[in-house]
């Protein structure tokens, strides 16, 4: 669709279109900028139809009005087109010739005899190109070249152009009078006081132009053949069908080309039109008029923004999907194991030690990083369906305040990158656990100042060990030490040794409680990390294309408003 867009308008398109009409009032946007916005509506659209999306017909029909408006505005601005249309028999040839000044149209009464559109152009001079995009034949092209003699100066620069017959059955003729009625600056419908209500006229044409009433104007033709109270009932009944489909600002006359009653309003109607030089730039209008009002439906009720509470909302799932909490916990966890093994009391650790008990704790705790970082990438694959809930919850809230089609496309940016979320969750999980860097130095001071005090139990445990040996054997007091043989120092010993014990179990205690403490600070620093870090995931591969699209949809709206005319 783009690309049938770029060939539609091609590179002289709008860019011809600046300066070709009246710039506007102030704070309102000229055509130029009004067809620039179409432009833009539809580029936008293209990337958003197909099933569910912008009408694709209708994105079709914005694109070859931008090339249509192009080709117009470039084709001498200086001419007016003006398209007599009509049904058999109505007499619009006759209203050529009697505005022409010369029979250049055939004229027929009860079957078509015009099956070529003719064109008669007061100041021919830059109306070839023109002619030639309306696809006048050559042998079809008359030039009013007596007009200054004629007094018609104010008309110069007025292209009349008599169609075929609407409902003729000449082959081709319905399609042709479609398209020079796509094509006229000004549309004048020639009807007759038998058929001027015919469902074929105001069905097929009038009611779906009732946009263009302002470029419009009906005539009720041979009104010669009616008394002036038929004629003003006919009028009457006319103008009061007109403002029912709609056409409110179109001119309604009254005519006869054979008596030339109202032939002289009909060329002040045409005058006034030719001197305004506006007729090409209101009809426009009016086509952009048309296809804006379809272009509503995709606007909604108002700018559109991600609420706070779902972005926070996507951010805890995240979390709780990578096990950021679980994470923590072990780290925690693992910094305390390995801590008692420096300021825990040394005989607990020694039990621990022992062959057969808990070998898995023991291989874990010296690389406490890298047995976190396998845990959180693990995790963080295994919760695809909490993340797949997430971006559909996300998705939902945000679309429920949209139309189609942008509630689908948000709906798709939200889940436009789903499959790198899960490795994105685990390298922030990764990245926001510590090294395991060194051992703090004071946890080196207690284990020595433990190992101290298990020296000091076993040496009191010897010693006294030593008293009762010696106590009891009798050796000679000359050859022992006073200490060694008296069994009185026994209790002071085991005292001694109770103590040393309590000490060390205090040291430990008291210890444990500071790392714990320190363990528990540290999760909650490395949490912050890891949930800035799961925000920024979260924010990079959801939000931001959800919020692009969500730009895209104001943008929107704001070339819709400028497009309507709107300042």
């Amino acid at each position: 669709m783009t690309e049938s867009l770029d060939a539609a308008v091609g590179q002289r398109g709008l860019d011809d279109l600046v300066g070709a009409t009246d710039p506007g009032r102030r704070g309102v946007p000229s055509l130029p900028g009004r067809l620039n916005a179409l432009a833009r509506l539809v580029q936008i659209g293209s990337a958003r139809s197909g099933s569910g999306g912008f009408d694709r017909e209708l994105l079709e029909e914005s694109a070859d009005l931008l090339g249509r408006a192009g080709e117009r505005l470039r084709l001498s601005g200086a001419h007016t087109v003006v398209t007599l249309a009509g049904g058999t028999g109505s007499g619009k040839s006759s209203v050529f010739n009697a505005l022409a000044g010369a029979d250049f149209s055939p004229v027929g009464v009860t079957r078509p005899t015009t099956s070529e559109p003719h064109a008669c152009v007061w100041g021919m001079a830059g109306a070839g190109p023109l002619l030639d995009w309306l696809g006048i034949q050559r042998r079809h092209r008359y030039a009013r070249a007596s007009a200054l003699g004629q007094g018609e100066e104010n008309l110069t620069g007025l292209l009349l152009l008599d169609l075929p017959d609407h409902d003729s059955v000449t082959a081709g003729a319905s399609h042709e009078v479609d398209r020079m009625v796509g094509l006229a600056d000004l549309m004048i419908w020639v009807l007759d006081p038998q058929k001027y209500a015919d469902a074929a006229v105001h069905t097929r044409y009038l009611v779906r132009l009732a946009a263009h009433s302002a470029v419009t104007t009906v005539l009720l033709n041979q009104s010669d053949r009616l008394s002036p109270e038929q004629a003003e009932d006919c009028l009457t009944d006319l103008r009061r069908l007109l403002d029912s489909e709609g056409l409110h600002e179109a001119r309604v006359l009254l005519t006869s080309a054979t008596a030339g009653t109202g032939i002289d309003e009909l060329r002040k109607v045409l005058i006034e039109t030719v001197t305004a030089r506006r007729a090409a730039g209101e009809r426009i209008e009016a086509d952009v008029d048309t296809l804006v009002g379809q272009f509503e439906a995709y606007a909604g009720q108002g700018a559109a923004v991600v609420p706070e509470r779902a972005a926070t909302a996507l951010t805890d799932a995240f979390a709780h999907g990578a096990g950021m909490a679980a994470a923590g916990e072990a780290l925690q966890g693992a910094r305390q194991l390995r801590a008692g093994e420096y300021v825990g009391w040394p005989i607990a650790s020694l039990a621990g030690r022992l062959p057969g008990r808990n070998r898995a704790r023991k291989g874990g705790l010296w690389n406490i990083a890298g047995q976190l970082r396998s845990l959180a990438a693990g995790t963080a694959d295994a919760q695809p369906a909490e993340i797949d809930n997430a971006l559909t919850a996300l998705g939902s809230d945000v679309g429920a305040r949209l139309p189609v089609p942008w509630s689908s496309t948000v709906y798709s940016a939200a889940r436009s990158r789903a499959d790198a979320i899960p490795g994105a969750l685990g390298t922030a999980i990764v990245e926001s656990l510590p090294t395991d860097g060194d051992v703090p130095a004071w946890w080196r001071l207690v284990r020595v100042w433990q190992w101290g005090l298990i020296a000091a139990v076993l040496a009191g445990i010897a010693w006294m060990g030593a008293i009762v040996a010696f106590g009891e054997f009798h050796v000679d007091r000359q050859m022992t030490s006073p200490l060694l043989d008296q069994l009185t120092l026994l209790p002071w010993v085991a005292a001694v040794i109770v103590a040393m014990l309590l000490l060390g179990w205090l040291t430990s205690a008291g210890c444990m409680n500071v790392v714990t403490l320190a363990a528990d600070k540290e999760r909650v620093r490395v949490g912050q990390s890891m949930r800035s870090r799961i925000d920024t995931v979260a924010r990079e591969l959801v939000l931001i294309p959800v919020e692009q699209e969500l730009s895209e949809y104001d943008r929107f709206r704001d070339e819709l408003k400028t497009a309507r005319g709107h300042g």
